[in-house]
């Protein structure tokens, strides 16, 4: 299904070719309109595609809350009586909830497009040697730029995970026991002890909001310049006549569509 998604996906670069490279010269209205209805049909092909596909993983993951949430629960119920806990408990279900949610999200949605990158990069080859260099080059930075994203916020990440169930557990515990602390005075040292491991975790959250938001800039950043460096290049060589005006359009496009999988992850 994700092959026939990202074939589809190439629908509107080869209408934008064939509008600029053989309706517009020959002045053709039947062309266009024969152009028209065959890129409404593969549209709306592609379109219901996707939505299968999205409704499908939410189904996925669905279905596989439904076969371990028992088990986890059970889990959670017996593990307290075998050992001391501690947190509140209830992370192995929060863990359950993130690959649900993971599921339902763009995220295997990416990691299906992404192996067909490299189709989107060889097509810019064939348009002319230079676009396709211009892609392939766009590509391998902002994959390190992912990667180099997931090397620094790995710990940052972690640690607030960590400090937000600290966090949790010393909520819960001073809901359940609020009126026994405050019988023995204990009120503002829990506070105290809340306003420390808050911090904590702010702090966490901040590392790792910060590199993950200036890495995400720069890539957001070098993602621009991509597409108006690869209508530079395109322009250049339409000037020198060794593309066409459809090859420049349709290349910033099908970059665009190559990237796109980079820029989900």
């Amino acid at each position: 299904m994700s092959g026939a998604v990202n074939i589809l996906a190439l629908t509107g670069s080869f209408f934008m070719l064939q509008v600029y490279d053989r309706v517009v010269p020959g002045r053709s209205v039947p062309t266009l309109m024969g152009l028209v209805l065959l890129a409404g049909l593969l549209f709306a092909f592609q379109g219901v595609l996707e939505l299968l596909r999205s409704r499908l993983l939410v189904r996925i993951g669905i279905a596989l809350d439904a076969k371990m949430s028992g088990q986890v629960y059970s889990v959670v119920m017996r593990l307290p009586l075998r050992s001391k806990v501690s947190g509140d408990g209830l992370q192995s279900l929060r863990d359950l909830d993130q690959v649900r949610s993971f599921l339902s999200c763009a995220g295997p949605t990416a990691l299906f497009d992404l192996p067909w990158m490299p189709l989107y990069v060889g097509i810019c080859f064939l348009f002319h040697f230079w676009i396709g260099i211009t892609a392939l080059a766009g590509a391998i930075v902002l994959f390190s730029l992912t990667l180099l994203t997931e090397l620094r916020t790995k710990e940052p990440t972690k640690a607030a995970g960590k400090y937000a169930a600290s966090r949790s557990a010393l909520a819960e515990a001073t809901r359940r026991n609020a009126e026994a602390m405050q019988a023995m005075g204990f009120g503002s040292r829990i506070a105290d002890r809340w306003s420390d491991v808050n911090q904590e975790y702010l702090t966490a959250h901040a590392n790792a909001s910060d590199v993950a938001g200036s890495l995400g800039t720069i890539s957001k950043i070098i993602r621009l310049a991509l597409q108006s460096g690869m209508l530079a290049i395109g322009a250049y060589l339409v000037i020198h006549q060794e593309a066409t005006g459809g090859i420049m359009i349709a290349s910033s496009i099908i970059t665009s569509r190559a990237l796109a999988p980079i820029a989900w992850s």
